[in-house]
């Protein structure tokens, strides 16, 4: 395996993209609409690292992602949740490639011990692979 290649990890969903980082940002936003979710708020890691003089080579952005309507039920459900909240996804650059990648919710939910949840997490995690799939 070589330094670029990434072996499958249980905490996350990512495939890589041909779009640059701002397109794949609008195109899942656009795409998480569509299966109930919007993004809170985006992260750019490389402007916010300047600012504290630190330099970031490539491009990496954190999109905050959640369902109003889920989060409640969630929350109602287990107050622990809100530590795992919101979803996060990640558009970033890694070796000139692109990739989007998501923190799988199921895994998440797994270090919680209310195994109720973990029906609600697979929903969500399908709900979310779906529109990253529609999109990259």
């Amino acid at each position: 395996m070589t330094s670029f290649q990434k072996k499958p990890s249980s905490l996350s969903y990512t495939v890589k993209t041909e779009k640059t980082i701002n397109q794949a940002v609008e195109d899942i936003t656009s795409s998480l609409k569509e299966v109930g979710f919007g993004v809170f708020g985006t992260l750019n890691f490389k402007e916010l690292l300047k600012k504290k003089g630190v330099d970031l080579k490539d491009e990496y952005r954190l999109l905050e992602v959640c369902n109003p309507s889920a989060a409640k039920q969630a929350l109602e459900s287990n107050p622990e949740v809100g530590l795992l909240l919101p979803c996060t996804i990640a558009v970033y650059q890694r070796h000139n490639d692109n990739f989007i990648s998501l923190a799988k919710p199921t895994s998440l939910l797994a270090t919680l011990p209310d195994r109720q949840l973990d029906e609600f997490g697979k929903e969500i995690e399908q709900k979310l692979v779906e529109a990253i799939q529609k999109v990259k």
